[in-house]
């Protein structure tokens, strides 16, 4: 009885999940975002009704789950990657097939994994023949070979995020700043995942009204007249730039995500070897606790710079500026936890 109580209150969170998670996907607003939160969505509903057979003692149907969300997940993984490679052939744009290439690996040691993997059984030793077996493992191999690609590529995207800030502080050393309104918007981009929009802001100097605009697209279309900070070259006022979020901090951002992702693997490699043994707190779980807060805070501060206010950053962002603020949570959350010495049997602290 205690055991189904537990497993009852366990499926309460993931119940709620679910529902958030669905209720997401009706309201997202281009194909790219409900395919983004689909297996998030599968992920938990599997999970859901694998704890409530689990509660009603069907555990062969709670074991059949497992594979009706492996094959769920097969399903979406080389769907993705189907769309990926249609969509980039039909731009002839054919390097980022080469991207596609270790996923579909990936993708196929799944399916071997999952469906014709024998258990293992004891080889006969045959002293007349002898072969050579090397001692490599086929997932170390494309896990290596991905985190180093996701890390390379942080790397590049960062040292080019901050290329140009550094380039564009030096320009806007000595530029005056005012205040301008947003007055207009245009289309910066629009394609089937949806429409993003260039940013039109007018400043007067001297009488004469002058236009800058955003130098990337976005989707949050701040109020009229609201104001935000430009910088203008005084002796060429038309010449200026937006104070806040530019393209140059979204290649930062997404630099440093990369970069900090894939560290996770890497710690995690490490800490299975045992590198962080002698340390008191658990190294990993600070850093994931640092990442979670670092991608929410972000998250946060790029659509301030947008926006130019909190007020109409969080307006802008809607019911889903709890994602971002969660993440924070958790992340400070994790971070507290790991940091403080661990419990030892008794309950009180280690030193």
């Amino acid at each position: 009885m205690r055991k189904r109580g537990y497993l009852l209150v366990r499926a309460i969170p993931i119940l709620f999940t679910a529902l958030f998670l669905a209720r997401a996907i009706i309201k997202a607003q281009n194909v790219s975002s409900r395919l983004m939160i689909l297996p998030f969505l599968i992920c938990s509903v599997t999970e859901l009704l694998r704890t409530m057979f689990l509660a009603a003692g069907w555990e062969k149907a709670a074991k059949l789950l497992n594979k009706v969300y492996a094959v769920s997940f097969l399903l979406y993984v080389f769907g993705f990657l189907g769309v990926w490679c249609y969509v980039n052939i039909a731009n002839q744009a054919y390097l980022p097939l080469l991207f596609s290439l270790p996923f579909w690996l990936v993708g196929a040691y799944l399916v071997y994994r999952v469906f014709f993997r024998k258990k293992d059984q004891p080889v006969k030793a045959d002293s007349k023949r002898r072969s050579i077996h090397l001692n490599v493992d086929f997932r170390v191999v494309v896990t290596c070979f991905l985190v180093g690609v996701c890390l390379l590529s942080g790397i590049v995207i960062l040292f080019l995020g901050v290329k140009d800030t550094i380039q564009l502080s030096q320009r806007a050393g000595g530029y005056t700043a005012t205040e301008g309104y947003f007055v207009d918007y245009e289309v910066y981009r629009s394609d089937r995942e949806g429409t993003t929009y260039r940013l039109i802001y007018e400043y007067e100097v001297n009488g004469a009204p002058y236009r800058v605009s955003t130098d990337y697209g976005t989707n949050a279309i701040p109020a009229r007249n609201s104001t935000r900070t430009v910088k203008y070259d005084p002796a060429n006022p038309q010449k200026s730039v937006l104070a806040g979020s530019n393209s140059a901090n979204w290649m930062v951002f997404m630099g440093l995500f990369f970069v900090l992702g894939s560290t996770v693997f890497i710690l995690a490699w490490l800490t299975g070897k045992g590198c962080f043994d002698r340390c008191k707190v658990s190294v990993l779980g600070v850093y994931i606790g640092i990442v979670f807060t670092f991608v929410g805070a972000g998250s946060i501060l790029l659509r301030m710079g947008e926006t130019g206010s909190w007020l109409s950053c969080f307006q802008s962002f809607g019911l889903w500026i709890l994602v971002p603020l969660l993440m924070i949570a958790a992340g400070v959350f994790q971070t507290v936890k790991c940091l403080l010495p661990a419990r030892n049997k008794k309950g009180e602290r280690g030193q």
